[in-house]
């Protein structure tokens, strides 16, 4: 498209390619609704107006019209699903740019699953930009699959200059108080190509807040309360409001903003499923929610479009103005919030939360698997656990829920014949670790908080490092779960007395499906129904156990892997 066509549109010289009749439009710059037509020529607007003619004519006979959403942090693999079926769901509701962060593939598969997830993104009516990982591995507590240093980020930001946005979350914030070599380099190579670097830092305050920003870190999404928001929006980060299926911080944060300092925050997922993606939506929820709770329409979707377009300078996304791309939302109300029809690049993408249109992409060759799970032989005799003497006290790692937060416990265990169990009354069970990459070993621990009494539960989402978790109160159900996962290449599966009860396969990096949306919620809803079969009462269960490993938020519980197991006691 040429500059000058578009101003022949806008002038009425030439007529527009679809006209959008008698709407309602969310000026997001004045904080107004206007009634108007819109005129859209190639995938942008040309003008709003007046105009009376064109190629295609829809009539929104007074519906509201909104910009596009946009997640500003995302995981795609967290969704389960694979990239363009992704797309498929979010879309549908609303979303039509995201930023999404890859270093769940890229700690299994490093560049090729980077790779991986820009072409099987690349012309589908999504705009996804990617946040190239600055953590692979996370901590060099992990086994990974995978490192990825400054001589390789090089060669991915000159093959695909516009496609990198950003350098993705910075969750090694002791690497960067200790100024540690390699990662400073990463974030100097990004900030000298004018790329966003994108924080991570719960918890951080004062002194070690500052020295984080002087990183060249603008942005978190990790605040654990609304004083800490608020110190990281005083100190020049714009704060990205979370709401994930395991990290729910919508209603504590938004206490922080007001109309003096909207502007400075925006909305992400994070990590969020099919299942709560088809049930609640996506963006579109925090927006509705957001209106619900008593926040302002205009201030909710300015946190959903602009603010987030304008952070990461995206000249021509997050409004509904002349120039800017078609990417646009029809609604009947802002109240309800309830997507009618959406727009992409100025087609109808989606009717009534549907899509109209297949999501092919460019790449034709896109794999249905990708990498396997390698673990090495083991039994039910290697996960027992010895106590030491008289010694009775273990660390436990204890969970939260609703959150990704864990701490580090001492906690007195029973022990029949010298061997420490777990005590279903006090909902402590054992959790069993695997290398999945190079098949090193396993550690075995203990957990409490999960919220189930019997059987086990295996997985190969394990943030960030990705190896195999098992949890159970069975060792011989906990071998049954960890080899039913390295013989279908990833996934969930939940077990009991010998039986499977369900599995959901994840062959793509034993992260994602290629199944269709419906078909991965409905696998979700059945691995519920036989979690509840083992008395779990913890909605968020399979979430929350994907984030047991994950070194970089408090209180972090190392683990080393061995081919005997360990236990630590006092």
């Amino acid at each position: 498209m040429r500059i000058k066509d578009l101003i022949a549109v806008a002038l009425g010289r030439t007529k527009p390619s679809v006209l959008i009749k008698n709407a309602r439009i969310l000026n997001v710059f004045s904080g107004k609704i206007q009634h108007g037509n819109i005129a859209l020529y190639g995938k942008r607007i040309a003008g709003i107006g007046d105009y009376q003619e064109g190629e295609e004519v829809i009539d929104l006979k007074g519906m509201l019209v909104v910009p596009g959403l946009i997640d500003a942090h995302l995981h795609v693999e967290s969704s389960m699903l694979s990239p363009r079926e992704f797309a498929r769901a979010v879309t549908a509701r609303g979303t039509t740019t995201v930023i999404a962060d890859p270093h769940e593939i890229a700690n299994v598969l490093g560049l090729r699953g980077i790779e991986y997830m820009i072409k099987a993104t690349e012309g589908i009516p999504l705009n996804v930009y990617i946040g190239f990982p600055s953590s692979v591995p996370s901590t060099e507590f992990e086994t990974s699959g995978a490192r990825l240093g400054v001589e390789d980020m090089i060669g991915f930001l000159e093959k695909y200059p516009t496609r990198i946005i950003s350098l993705g979350e910075v969750m090694n914030f002791h690497g960067v108080l200790n100024a540690d070599n390699d990662l400073i380099g990463k974030i100097e190579l990004f900030r000298h190509k004018y790329k966003k670097i994108d924080g991570h830092s719960p918890g951080l305050s004062g002194r070690d807040l500052d020295a984080y920003i002087d990183a060249f870190i603008r942005s978190d999404h990790e605040s654990l309360s609304v004083e800490e928001a608020e110190e990281k929006l005083s100190k020049g980060m714009q704060i990205f409001i979370r709401e994930g299926s395991a990290a729910k911080d919508l209603e504590k944060l938004l206490k922080a903003v007001n109309t003096t300092n909207h502007m400075f925050f925006s909305f992400c997922t994070d990590d969020r499923d099919a299942l709560d993606i088809l049930k609640q939506g996506h963006v579109d929820y925090m927006v509705r929610r957001s209106i619900e709770m008593g926040t302002d329409p205009v201030m909710a979707i300015r946190m959903a479009t602009i603010n987030t377009a304008r952070y990461f300078g995206l000249r021509s996304m997050g409004a509904i103005a002349p120039g800017y791309k078609a990417d646009m939302l029809v609604l009947e109300d802002l109240e309800t919030f309830s997507v009618k029809m959406v727009f992409k690049d100025s087609k109808v993408v989606a009717i009534d939360g549907k899509p109209v249109e297949d999501f092919k992409g460019t790449y034709s060759d896109i794999p249905a698997a990708l990498g396997k799970i390698n673990i090495i032989d083991f039994n039910a005799g290697d996960l027992k656990v010895r106590a030491k003497g008289n010694r009775r006290k273990v660390r436990v790692i204890r969970t939260k829920r609703d959150s990704l937060l864990t701490d580090q416990v001492l906690m007195k265990v029973d022990a029949e014949k010298d061997l420490v169990t777990s005590d279903s009354d006090r909902d402590i069970c054992k959790i069993v670790i695997f290398d999945r990459h190079k098949a090193s070993g396993f550690s075995v621990g203990f957990v409490q908080g999960l919220g189930f009494k019997r059987g086990a539960v295996a997985t190969s989402i394990g943030h960030d490092a990705h190896n195999l978790c098992v949890v159970g109160y069975n060792d011989a159900d906990m071998c049954l779960a960890a080899r039913v996962i390295k013989n279908i290449g990833g996934g969930i599966t939940v077990c009991m007395n010998g039986k499977v009860l369900s599995k959901i396969d994840l062959p793509i990096a034993g992260l994602m499906s290629n199944s269709d949306l419906f078909t991965v919620a409905d696998q979700i809803r059945a691995t519920n129904d036989a979690l509840r079969k083992l008395g779990c009462t913890n909605g968020n269960f399979l979430m929350q156990l994907s984030f047991i490993q994950l070194a970089v938020i408090p209180q972090p519980v190392s683990y080393t892997h061995l081919t005997l197991p360990t236990i630590c006691s006092v």
